[in-house]
């Protein structure tokens, strides 16, 4: 039975002669830094109107902090909330707010939170993990899925040490996997990847840790955006991405005094509806209340609620945990249920309150919000693949390794290599088993590219050019064919007269052998050259056309059967041009950034798949994403799906993230590389956290799961013309 109320204090009316009527309110923003503290609290209106809330709940007298609730799928009104006691343990109540059960478990629980789909040897069931911050220790549950009931289960290696505050959990649509966050005294967060082990336990794995600057009271997690937020008690509410590969850089939703909270932020929660509505609830612990902000339009804060339970409940005073759910639970609480942690409950011990989320969805205007939606940020569901090799790492720390080239043996291929940039340094070349066994210390190195069957001296040589930034010049090698390594053959230094050279790709006709390279530079300028042979057994370079793209490009690629090259422009655009340098300078634009939400800025590397018959891909590297899109190689370069490449636990390797260049072939390499093999450059190396590196994974990962062909009859010395 539903009784008391809440009391909701909805900011977006609080102006002069608003109308205090029930219809939605407009979003406001939160002030930035530098407003004045009391602007907030001055504007602050009295409650606008009161709605019922269930009763509170059967608590015992052990200090409650973090609730979260399960769902029951088959029996929705046989749902269960769970609530740290301190040192009770797990509290397990129903939908009314009657403690059930408990379940001891020693220590001291802080941290609450449920994975509801995690991977377990018998397949998905939901699991329960808890902190226990006297240990330390992480405890792990499986939720029976008809009862709700708890059975422990073992959890291997995860052992922490130090003061914790908090946990959350977090399962990536990105990978897959299951995650969990510590959150420390310190400020620090821990980030574990937990695994099921064959005989039902899990296993632990610390992958990376985040930062801000002072104690991290609680957090939650938003799987649709892929987002971490974070409330550190005294400063404000942080956004990291919770990916593991992903930028850790965080970003501020709300500030202590200079924004909307006033004292100290407390507990955290995301709510989202099949309706598109999307909010962060925020615990405002020194003022009693609850901000709630706008996920979908730059966590604008939509309103503010103070709730109050009358005489019979008593109001939600420093709320610590909160939990929410958008799931029908029954009939009473159709459209869902907030739980709220009450710290200070007069006499009583602290305990949880529960609110039906109609009534405040009703008192909000949280019905409307849909209609609020500009950007749902929604990440795409791309498909996984997995590392095999990973290289070497480059000599040089930060953004170091940058675009590769594959150059296949002509008589044994297993014997191929990977070629690599070390834009900081110089030229690597790699076995395919990753181990550097070149590094030419030649410069900044940016990209690089190969092509074969050009004639030096009468010999049919294979030629490695490459952009070098230290005296913008164009490097230009030979492979040696018995070792593989790289031989300088530049006949002198080849100046690009451009001020700075950065992407660059090569272009053979197959019909003349006739060979060229491009480079382009920042302005969007690109630059056209012929090699030539200079009779001494070197090579110099020609100019033959300029051409350009409106915006700064990198990544580009020629197909040289079709004659035409395929540029990114990062910011922007896929185009497509003559190879040729009698081609002109129009262009045309084959996708958007704008218009394919498989794209995020930047467009980076770029690369070719030459199937059968002149069938074969485009592939990008979409490094504001960390994802690899693939259009068709014919017709109009239909977009086909896109990827991402995750970690390989088993051979302990990260996955590949923040991409530059990326490089493909389908020629079969040895047994290991059967159908060929896809490259790309990890800017983000985690495991072990090293230098960058380049990630190597078969070519039939990608195209079983895309569904792509899988050609083994390419022969990169054999190319024909096919205009």
């Amino acid at each position: 039975m539903l009784a008391g109320a809440i009391a909701l204090a909805n900011l977006a009316a609080c102006h002069a002669g608003d109308d205090a009527s029930t219809t939605a309110p407009e979003p406001i923003e939160t002030p930035v830094p530098g407003a004045a503290a009391d602007a907030m609290s001055a504007a602050a209106p009295p409650p606008l109107l009161s709605i019922a809330v269930t009763h509170q709940t059967d608590n015992a007298i052990h200090e409650a902090n973090a609730a979260a609730i399960w769902v029951n799928a088959a029996n929705p009104g046989d749902s269960r909330i769970f609530g740290t006691g301190g040192s009770a343990g797990i509290e397990v109540y129903d939908l009314a707010g009657k403690r059930l059960t408990k379940v001891a478990t020693g220590g001291e629980l802080k941290g609450l939170d449920i994975l509801p789909a995690f991977q377990l040897a018998g397949g998905p069931a939901p699991l329960l993990v808890a902190l226990d911050v006297h240990t330390p220790a992480v405890l792990v549950f499986a939720i029976d899925p008809a009862s709700g009931e708890l059975q422990r289960r073992e959890l291997r290696n995860l052992e922490i040490t130090g003061a914790f505050e908090g946990l959350c959990a977090y399962q990536s649509q990105r990978d897959g996997e299951a995650y969990i966050f510590l959150a420390m005294d310190s400020g620090k967060l821990q980030q574990w990847w937990l695994q099921p082990a064959a005989d039902g336990a899990l296993t632990g794995r610390h992958v990376r840790d985040l930062n801000v600057a002072s104690k991290v009271g609680f957090c939650t997690t938003d799987v649709e955006t892929g987002s971490l937020y974070v409330s550190e008690d005294e400063v404000g509410i942080w956004r990291f991405n919770a990916d593991l590969e992903t930028e850790s850089v965080p970003e501020i939703i709300d500030i202590v005094r200079f924004g909307a909270i006033m004292g100290e932020v407390g507990g955290l929660a995301v709510y989202r509806n099949q309706a598109g509505a999307a909010l962060l609830l925020a615990s405002n612990a020194s003022e009693d209340s609850v901000h709630f902000y706008d996920i979908n339009n730059d966590h604008r804060r939509f309103a503010s609620a103070v709730l109050e339970g009358g005489a019979e409940v008593g109001r939600v005073n420093e709320a610590g945990g909160l939990a929410i759910t958008a799931h029908p639970v029954g009939t009473d609480l159709g459209a869902g249920l907030l739980v709220a942690m009450d710290n200070d409950n007069g006499e009583g011990a602290t305990n949880y309150k529960l609110v039906r989320w109609a009534d405040v969805q009703a008192g909000l205007g949280v019905d409307a919000m849909s209609a609020l939606v500009t950007d749902t940020a929604t990440l795409p569901a791309f498909a996984r693949v997995r590392p095999v090799v990973t290289t070497e790492p480059v000599a040089m720390p930060g953004d170091a390794a940058d675009d590769p080239a594959i150059w296949v043996h002509p008589v044994d291929p297993a014997r191929s290599t990977v070629i690599g940039t070390n834009k900081q340094g110089g030229l690597y070349v790699y076995s395919l088993d990753g181990a550097a066994v070149q590094y030419l210390e030649d410069g900044q190195i940016n990209n690089v590219d190969v092509r074969y069957n050009f004639s030096l001296g009468g010999q049919a040589v294979d030629l490695v050019t490459a952009s070098n930034l230290s005296d913008n010049s164009i490097a230009i090698y030979k492979v040696d064919a018995a070792t593989g390594m790289l031989v300088d053959v530049a006949d002198g230094a080849q100046p690009t007269e451009m001020s700075e050279p950065y992407g660059q790709c090569m272009y053979q006709n197959p019909q003349t052998r006739a060979t060229y390279v491009f480079i382009n530079d920042k302005s969007g300028l690109y630059r056209q050259w012929e090699l030539k042979d200079s009779g001494n057994g070197r090579v110099r370079a020609e100019h033959r056309r300029d051409f350009s793209v409106p915006s700064q490009p990198e990544g580009c690629v020629a197909d040289d059967e079709y004659g035409v090259m395929y540029v990114g422009e990062e910011g922007a655009a896929l185009w497509k041009f003559s190879a040729a340098p009698d081609g002109g300078t129009e262009g045309k634009i084959i996708t958007t950034v704008a218009d394919n939400p498989a794209l995020r800025n930047d467009i980076e590397g770029v690369t070719l798949y030459y199937g059968k018959d002149g069938a074969g891909y485009v592939i990008v590297s979409s490094q504001g994403n960390d994802s690899y899109a693939v259009y068709e190689r014919g017709g109009e370069n239909a977009y086909l799906g896109s990827f991402v490449i995750v970690a390989n636990a088993e051979l302990n390797m990260d996955g590949a993230s923040e991409t530059d260049g990326i490089d493909v072939i389908s020629t079969p390499l040895g047994e290991r590389f059967p159908y060929g093999l896809f490259v790309a450059q990890d800017g983000r190396n985690l495991m072990p956290m090293a230098n960058q590196d380049y990630k190597v994974v078969p070519w039939e990962s990608i195209a079983d799961t895309l569904g792509l062909e899988k050609y083994s009859g390419w022969n990169p010395r054999q190319a024909v013309l096919r205009h």
